[in-house]
C-alpha cells in the first residue's frame, strides 16, 4: 500500500522527540542543563501509530496469523538483535567482566521477556530503547490471534483483550516485570490506534479545521504535561502523554489530503526505527567528544552537545538504515520467500 505521508512525518517527529529527550537528559546529568521532559512522549506516538498501522495493513483476507508474525519479526528482530549483540560484545571487550550483564539477561533481551535491569533498576533490556519492543511484540501476538476471526469482529477482540488486561490490575495487583508490562495502561495506546484505523477506513476522521485544533491541543498538552519518568508505564503516563499522542495522530491523519511529499521527513520516517535503536550509542559518543573538547560555560557545552548529539544521531541512524537495516530486512524477506515456496508448491500439488 502507498505510504501515508502524515504517518511518515509523525514517525520522524517521534524519533526526533526521543533523541532530543535523551540528549536533554544527558545535558542535565553532565552539564547541569534544565530538563525539557516532553520528548519521551515520542514513544506514545509510536504506540498509537503501531495500532493504526497494524489495522490498515491487515485489511486483506489473505493476511494470516503466520504471515503477519513473519512480517513483524522481519521488521523488528534483525536490527534489534544485531544492535543488542554488538552492545553486549562491546561490553565483553571494554568493560570489567564483573560488570558485564549475565547471559540470561542477554537471552531475555533477545526474546523480548521483560526483566528488571540491574544497571538501571527499571524494566529494561540490555539495549534500553528496546523496552518499548516488549510492548510491541506482545501487541503483535494479540493482533495475530485477532486475525483468526472475521475482520468485523477483530477490533472488538483486540479492544476486549487489551482492556481486560489493564482492568485486571484493579482486582489482582500485578507482581513482577512480566505482569507489570502486559497489564500496563500503555496497552490502551495500541487499542486506540486500532480504533483510529477503523475511523480512517470508514472515512470518519474530523474535518481539517477540527484536525488543526486536535493537533494543536495535543501538542500543547505534551508541552505542559509536567515531569514523568521515561520508564513510567502507569496510568499517569497514558493520561499525560497517551491521550495527547492520540489527538496528534488523529489530527495529522485528518490533514493527510493537505500534505505534500517532502523527501527529508519521508527519509527520516523510513529510518525512524534505526534512529531510535542507535541514538543512545551515538549520544554517548557525542557527550564524550564534547567533554573532551575542553572548558566552556555549562550552558554553551549543553547546547553544543544537544545540537551535535541530535544531528549525529539522525545521520548515524540514516546510515544504519541504509547500510544495515535495509540489507538485513531484504535478506530475511528472501529467506522467508525460499521457505514459503516449497510449502506453496506442496499445497498445490495434486494428490
Amino acid at each position: 500500500m502507498p505510504k501515508i505521508l502524515s504517518i511518515q512525518y509523525l514517525r520522524a517527529a517521534a524519533a526526533l522527540m526521543v533523541v532530543f529527550f535523551h540528549a536533554d537528559g544527558m545535558a542535565q546529568e553532565y552539564f547541569h542543563f534544565q530538563r525539557l521532559p516532553f520528548g519521551a512522549a515520542g514513544v506514545d506516538i509510536f504506540f498509537v501509530i503501531s495500532g493504526f498501522i497494524m489495522w490498515i495493513t491487515t485489511a486483506s483476507e489473505r493476511t494470516t496469523p503466520a504471515s503477519f508474525a513473519v512480517n513483524r519479526i522481519i521488521r523488528i528482530v534483525p536490527l534489534y538483535w544485531t544492535m543488542t549483540v554488538l552492545l553486549y560484545g562491546g561490553w565483553l571487550i571494554f568493560r570489567d567482566p564483573a560488570t558485564v550483564p549475565s547471559l540470561w539477561n542477554l537471552v531475555r533481551s533477545l526474546l523480548f521477556i521483560p526483566f528488571v535491569s540491574p544497571r538501571t533498576g527499571e524494566i529494561q533490556p540490555l539495549l534500553i530503547a528496546g523496552w518499548t519492543l516488549n510492548f510491541e511484540m506482545f501487541f503483535y501476538a494479540v493482533f495475530a490471534l485477532a486475525l483468526l476471526i472475521a475482520r468485523r469482529h477483530r477490533a472488538v477482540f483486540v479492544c476486549t483483550v487489551l482492556s481486560a488486561l489493564v482492568v485486571s490490575t484493579l482486582f489482582v495487583p500485578p507482581s513482577g516485570p512480566v505482569a507489570l508490562t502486559y497489564t500496563s495502561p500503555l496497552l490502551i495506546e495500541f487499542m486506540i490506534g486500532c480504533l483510529l484505523g477503523v475511523m480512517y477506513e470508514r472515512k470518519a476522521l474530523p474535518r481539517p479545521a477540527v484536525a488543526v485544533f486536535l493537533l494543536a491541543t495535543g501538542c500543547g498538552l505534551l508541552l505542559t504535561s509536567g515531569v514523568l519518568s521515561a520508564a513510567n508505564i502507569s496510568a499517569s503516563r497514558f493520561f499525560h502523554w497517551g491521550l495527547p499522542a492520540f489527538l496528534i495522530v488523529t489530527g495529522a491523519l485528518a490533514l493527510e489530503p493537505k500534505l505534500k511529499d517532502w523527501r527529508l521527513p519521508m527519509l527520516l520516517g523510513d529510518a525512524s526505527y534505526s534512529i531510535y535503536l542507535t541514538h543512545g550509542v551515538v549520544l554517548s559518543a557525542a557527550k564524550n567528544a564534547v567533554v573532551f573538547s575542553g572548558n566552556g560555560a555549562p550552558s554553551l557545552l549543553a547546547g553544543g552537545f544537544i545540537l551535535v548529539g541530535c544531528l549525529a544521531s539522525v545521520v548515524g541512524g540514516v546510515l544504519v538504515y541504509r547500510m544495515i537495516e535495509m540489507p538485513l530486512v531484504a535478506i530475511c524477506k528472501n529467506l522467508a520467500a525460499v521457505v514459503r515456496r516449497p510449502a506453496a508448491v506442496a499445497a498445490h500439488r495434486p494428490t
